[in-house]
């Protein structure tokens, strides 16, 4: 009894480290795509920044501000598995400041952002990756610049958080291929599975981004009609 009594217990032993083991793997590769994030961001402020200390050394001061509080909100947000949906949005805020010193009045921003929901708890830096490519295929290189338009909305039990751009047109082939969409879906995937899904599109006069989550239970605030991410 007692040699079949050790044989139970170490095989219990053996299988929580297996399981403790594979929870540990999983957060690294989560951190780990999480960082291929970081760097990406920081070098295009940089760039930013460099074009606006000859341009404009007032709001250059100003940037470098936004830049601080952008990369320490990253460095917060890295630390964590998942966070509130509200430290989605500041990061945003603090990303597009930036944005918007170095495009004027190219860039209108409009939230559609549904408050209630900031307290539900998601990986981090979802949103921005979307937001940067927004920006950069679509608004930057029209002369006149574009809309963005951010929503986060409940339907039908799902959560859906959206980026929509106007300016230049959404192209065939390519899109939804660079290295941060590639990051972002593997990065579902492993939290969501099939419980969550990334699609990008055209939608009326621009292009569409949107996550869609399946499987999260949370008592939503009110419901909203349906959209083009339905």
């Amino acid at each position: 009894m007692m040699v079949v009594g050790g044989l139970v217990a170490a095989r219990a032993r053996s299988e929580e480290l297996r399981e403790a083991s594979q929870a540990e793997a999983q957060i690294a590769k989560n951190r780990l795509l999480q960082s291929q994030i970081h760097p990406h961001v920081l070098f295009n402020a940089l760039n930013g920044l460099a074009e606006l200390v000859h341009k404009d050394p007032k709001a250059a001061e100003g940037a470098i501000r936004h830049l601080s509080d952008l990369l320490r909100r990253i460095l917060v947000a890295s630390e964590h598995v998942r966070l509130p949906l509200r430290e989605e949005r500041k990061i945003i805020a603090d990303f597009l400041a930036l944005e918007a010193i170095r495009l004027g009045s190219r860039l209108r921003v409009v939230w559609e952002w549904d408050e209630g929901l900031d307290s539900i708890e998601l990986p981090p830096l979802l949103l921005q990756p979307l937001v940067e490519n927004a920006i950069k295929h679509g608004i930057a290189p029209s002369i006149p610049g574009g809309d963005l338009v951010l929503r986060a909305r409940a339907q039908e039990g799902a959560i859906l958080l959206e980026v929509w751009n106007s300016g230049q047109p959404f192209p065939v082939h390519g899109s939804g291929n660079g290295i941060g969409v590639k990051n972002l879906r593997s990065r579902l995937a492993l939290h969501f599975g099939n419980g969550a899904r990334l699609s990008i599109g055209p939608s009326g006069t621009g292009t569409l981004a949107c996550i869609r989550f399946e499987a999260i239970q949370v008592e939503f605030p009110h419901e909203v009609p349906e959209g083009p991410c339905s």
